[in-house]
């Protein structure tokens, strides 16, 4: 009679002096740079997110090269931190299940939703750049944001990357996968977010990020050190 071999031991249970792999410092650090890259690309965006569509337009057109680079920092630190997310949540599931799945799907999802949403910036720099009026982009503006096809996306993904950063800081603490204060920042860290957005408070919405970044490079040192618990050795 043949027994089957034991499996062998996943990352997270690896000799913590073993060097990592390329491709776990690549997610660990792709983990930690796109909360970065959002801290970076709200920090330089010429506008608050309380001002008038009048005026928003008004500073776009008179900081285009800003807005472009604000925009295609959205853009790189959406992308890393569908990574993060990603990173995050499976080591958040490898020892909290329930928390770290629904907290990567509604984080996730959430992320899914706004990006389907216009990016009012690009359609603001595309607009000027064919001579559009600023009259006549406020219009759009106002229109575009007035339909129900962008208010939906937005109200979900505002209650979905909430919830979904509490839950996986929760599995993370719980866990005692990374540091409490690392935990705590990623519990926090998007709550303060949408009161930064909602107040027009630029450097609350960029310590925001810095919030989900310390919580998110946390995660991803884990990763590096020790895998995510998913992947087994060689």
């Amino acid at each position: 009679m043949t027994t089957t071999p034991p499996r062998e031991q996943s990352a997270a249970t690896t000799d913590p002096g073993q060097a990592p792999g390329v491709g776990r410092i690549a997610l660990g650090l792709t983990a930690l740079l796109g909360p970065l890259l959002l801290a970076v690309a709200t920090g330089i965006v010429p506008y608050g997110t309380g001002d008038s569509d009048k005026d928003i337009v008004k500073d776009i057109a008179a900081h285009r090269t800003l807005t472009e680079v604000s925009v295609w920092g959205w853009i790189l630190g959406g992308l890393a931190l569908v990574v993060g997310i990603l990173v995050v949540g499976l080591l958040a599931m490898r020892h909290s299940p329930k928390l770290g799945l629904w907290g990567t799907l509604l984080f996730g999802t959430g992320l899914l939703a706004i990006s389907f949403t216009p990016s009012m910036d690009v359609v603001a720099l595309g607009g000027l750049d064919k001579g559009v009026s600023q009259d006549a982009l406020v219009k759009v503006t106002d229109g575009t944001y007035a339909l129900p096809v962008v208010g939906v996306p937005t109200l979900y993904f505002v209650a979905a990357h909430v919830v979904g950063a509490i839950l996986l800081g929760t599995a993370l603490l719980r866990g005692r996968v990374i540091p409490a204060w690392a935990a705590w920042s990623l519990i926090l860290a998007m709550p303060i977010n949408v009161a930064g957005y909602a107040g027009s408070l630029m450097p609350v919405t960029v310590l925001s990020f810095l919030l989900l970044a310390t919580g998110f490079g946390a995660a991803g040192l884990v990763v590096v050190r020790h895998g995510t618990g998913w992947t087994r050795t060689s």
